[in-house]
């Protein structure tokens, strides 16, 4: 009963959120910069989606075969599309943690382990640069000055390098799961989750961090080709205020996929380098469409296909 109550505040947290920007934005505003946008560099983030979602699906495969060495391309790709369909019905897209559920297999817990490492990835990135994105935008570089500006940067690039180090060498974390495994209740599931790690070594942690970043500098490339469908920005003001909204959307999992807190936050953020807010709306709209409608939509084919398998095989 609370789980349900729970998911129906987020809805109702996404609605007004949505309200919110449509009575800031007014409807016929965003309808106007969408008739007067330039499509080709439209059409340039709607030909980055395959590769974004590949680097997706790889990385995804690539941890996956630590477990499952001849786990294969369609099973990879299945799971990861019926996580993200799971996914865009929960805040912060929590739903893609049970992309391992979709394969069927003993291991699935070793699997559900290892999303765990992939999000660790994903977010971890999201704080190592968007948080000094953020620190760069003008309304953050007027309200902190003088030695707190300095410590704080300080404090981030203290952050970073920790983030590296966890990030290029998982023994640690590895070695403390199984230290704090004795303080939970059911040992062997925790046990079963952190498996994945024993196999995971330095060198895979590179390859999966060099993945990582490929993907998001294709994310960074899609908000550029997006934003300047309405606007004129650089390539690195983008990046700016694109990873500052992905660093905020990630930090602030209160909404359903996202919805509102991604529009809200970017039309704030591009705000600050002069975009209208109907721009930053429509660009930021566009790359859900792009990057999670469309997949979660492709998803839930994948999820009634591997329903109808695994009913077969019993």
């Amino acid at each position: 009963m609370k789980t349900k109550a729970f998911f129906f505040i987020k809805i109702a947290i996404t609605l007004a959120l949505l309200g919110l920007m449509f009575y800031t934005i007014r409807p016929h505003a965003i309808l106007s910069a969408l008739q007067s946008a330039r499509y080709q560099y439209v059409a340039y983030a709607l030909l980055l989606m395959p590769l974004n979602i590949y680097l997706l699906e790889y990385k995804w495969r690539y941890l996956a075969r630590l477990v499952l060495p001849g786990i294969r391309f369609g099973e990879t790709m299945g799971s990861l599309l019926g996580g993200m369909a799971f996914g865009i019905v929960t805040p912060g897209r929590i739903g893609e943690y049970g992309r391992g559920l979709f394969i069927k297999h003993d291991a699935q817990l070793n699997l559900v382990g290892l999303t765990v490492i992939d999000k660790f990835y994903n977010i971890g990135c999201n704080i190592a640069i968007g948080l000094p994105a953020l620190m760069t935008l003008p309304w953050a570089l007027n309200l902190f000055e003088g030695y707190f500006f300095v410590s704080t940067l300080v404090l981030i690039g203290i952050g970073d390098i920790a983030l590296l180090y966890f990030a290029l060498d998982p023994r640690p974390v590895r070695s403390l799961i199984y230290a704090l495994q004795i303080m939970f209740p059911r040992k062997d599931r925790i046990g079963q989750l952190a498996h994945g790690l024993d196999r995971f070594s330095p060198q895979q942690a590179r390859m999966v961090l060099l993945l990582t970043l490929a993907h998001y500098v294709v994310f960074l490339l899609q908000y550029f080709a997006l934003i300047c469908s309405f606007t004129s920005l650089n390539i690195i003001t983008s990046s700016r205020g694109a990873a500052a909204v992905l660093f905020a959307k990630s930090a602030l999992p209160i909404a359903i996929a996202d919805l509102g807190v991604d529009q809200l936050v970017a039309v704030e953020f591009f705000g600050q380098f002069g975009a209208t807010p109907e721009a930053a709306f429509n660009a930021s709209i566009l790359l859900f469409a792009i990057n999670v409608l469309f997949p979660a939509l492709v998803g839930v084919f994948f999820i009634g296909r591997l329903q109808i398998k695994y009913r077969v095989r019993k």
